[in-house]
């Protein structure tokens, strides 16, 4: 088939449909550039990142990481795992994880587009559109999570964009939880009437990280709930649910084979560890909950109520019943196991879901009411969002500068830059249980941190035991400190080095050998016993 122009020029149809796609890649890239700065990541490696990452990165020869107890114990998330090692043994620095996260954020941007263009058409004119994606990504930005709290004190600063617990879909950094964004996906498309291509994005979402397993199961009940009410068929609901439950069957008999318990009482106590030692700040609703827990629920309740009469209001609705529901029990019984399937994670979802529900209802309602659509105004929007967004970039790269200058001026930093350039393959340190940067930072192998945790039971009570014996050792006074624990700690688990922090410059242990590294924030020695 031939479109003829002018006369002048003829071009296959086919043409056409390859330029388009051409150009919605592009503008996919461009826009999650665009996202990806103006939300800002932080610097490699951060966070979570120092426990997600280290699996993968001592596999594929990160210093001496493979000798460290923790990278041999189970990886939980092997495919997420599989990933970083692919990455860092093409690319040792690991700049590709900034771009991967950056993808990510243009799933989760189009997504939420393609949502909100479903529910209140929001692309039926260029200014509607971009005013809305202007408010969006102000919605997500840095310098709006740098308002909230350091300006106004708020201490979640994902207030507007965050689930409730200190989880989050997105974040300030590429870990296996971002994935999540294929949960967005999967409810746009299923909006798009592709319910089992919807599955599909689904079981994304699950295979990189088990915790989705709940969330998503809510999704499936909810589009099974909406096939059989749209089609009036059970079969049609019932083969929905079973190809759903085929899809993430790997990765539920992969989790179930890891937390399988070694004994009743084994599984009692290392649930107990967990929720009220370890993650009482994700597992424990009397730690979490508070104003800013209630505001998030109090935006899903106006979301709920703007799209009652949407494909969307059965989704959010049924996800929401699930998780209110499920907490309630866990309120009620206290059940730790419960805690720690976190029936609250749903929320990392309903909450920016609910958030941009809101925020596409007022601009609809701007645009509805103004003459905004007219060609003077148009300009002019496309003028001050332009300006708006330069702005919000270039707070984006500041706050990534910035953050890359506090690591490298934090006070750990010239010790661990020897111990890196330092290292042999028999080291092993013993460092303070809250420097969980150490490991990566270093690649040398240690003996805990407290936030890095295994996820066998027996694996956790050896977590559990060491952190308390490493703890025992770090006292906040010279007087406490045992020095005998430094020969336990050597025949135990070959410990050969220890970072003593500014409280314990000034110790004198006869197990204190050779003193390798000194300033006046931290010293360390090699452990010598006769």
């Amino acid at each position: 088939m031939l479109i003829s122009g002018s006369g002048e020029t003829t071009v296959k149809a086919g043409q056409f449909v390859k330029r388009g796609w051409l150009a919605k890649v592009i503008g996919f890239l461009a826009w999650s550039f665009v996202f990806a700065v103006i939300y800002s990541q932080s610097p490699l490696y951060t966070s979570n990142q120092n426990s997600k990452f280290l699996h993968g990165l001592a596999r594929a020869g990160f210093g001496y990481l493979s000798n460290d107890w923790l990278a041999n114990t189970v990886d939980p998330l092997p495919i997420f795992g599989g990933l970083v090692f692919i990455t860092a043994r093409v690319f040792p620095t690991g700049t590709p994880f900034y771009l991967y996260y950056a993808l990510l954020m243009g799933v989760y941007l189009i997504a939420i587009l393609g949502i909100m263009n479903v529910v209140f058409n929001i692309s039926r004119d260029k200014t509607h559109k971009l005013i809305f994606l202007t408010l969006f990504l102000v919605l997500h930005s840095a310098a709006l999570r740098f308002l909230l709290s350091s300006v106004a004190g708020v201490a979640d600063p994902f207030l507007l964009e965050g689930g409730v617990a200190g989880q989050r879909l997105l974040g300030q950094v590429f870990q296996p939880g971002t994935f999540g964004v294929f949960l967005v996906l999967s409810i746009y498309i299923f909006l798009r009437k592709q319910p089992y291509l919807s599955l599909a994005s689904l079981a994304v979402a699950v295979y990189f990280h088990s915790v989705y397993l709940l969330p998503g199961a809510f999704l499936v009940l909810a589009y099974m709930w909406m096939t059989f009410r749209e089609q009036r068929s059970v079969i049609q609901a019932l083969k929905l649910g079973v190809i759903g439950l085929i899809l993430v069957s790997p990765t539920l008999i992969y989790t179930n084979s890891i937390f399988s318990p070694s004994s009743s009482y084994l599984i009692f106590r290392v649930n107990e560890i967990l929720v009220h030692f370890r993650n009482p700040h994700h597992a424990d609703l009397s730690a979490w909950w508070d104003w800013m827990a209630a505001i998030k629920v109090l935006i899903v309740m106006v979301a709920l109520l703007i799209i009652r009469r949407t494909r969307l209001f059965p989704i959010i609705g049924i996800v929401a019943l699930g998780s209110v529901l499920l907490t309630t029990i866990q309120l009620i019984t206290g059940s730790n196991w419960l805690a720690l399937i976190y029936p609250w994670r749903a929320s990392i979802v309903l909450v920016p879901l609910s958030s941009s529900v809101v925020l596409a209802y007022m601009v609809t309602k701007l645009v509805d009411a103004s003459r905004v659509r007219s060609l003077k105004y148009a300009r002019w929007t496309g003028i001050a969002s332009f300006i708006l967004l330069t702005g919000l970039m270039i707070a984006g790269l500041a706050r990534f500068q910035l953050e890359t200058t506090r690591l490298q001026d934090d006070n750990s930093r010239p010790m661990m830059d020897f111990i890196r350039d330092h290292k042999s393959p028999a080291d092993t340190y013993l460092v303070p249980t809250e420097m969980e940067e150490f490991r990566l930072a270093t690649g040398a192998p240690i003996l805990i941190t407290f936030k890095s945790v295994p996820y066998l039971d027996t694996d956790v009570l050896e977590w559990y035991d060491r952190v308390r014996k490493a703890r025992n050792f770090y006292r906040d006074r010279v007087e406490e400190v045992n020095c005998d624990l430094l020969r336990q700690f050597q025949e135990m688990y070959a410990v050969t080095h220890v970072v003593l922090d500014e409280d314990l410059l000034l110790l004198s242990c006869p197990q204190l050998g050779l003193e390798l590294f000194r300033d006046e924030h931290y010293a360390v020695y090699r452990i010598e016993i006769e």
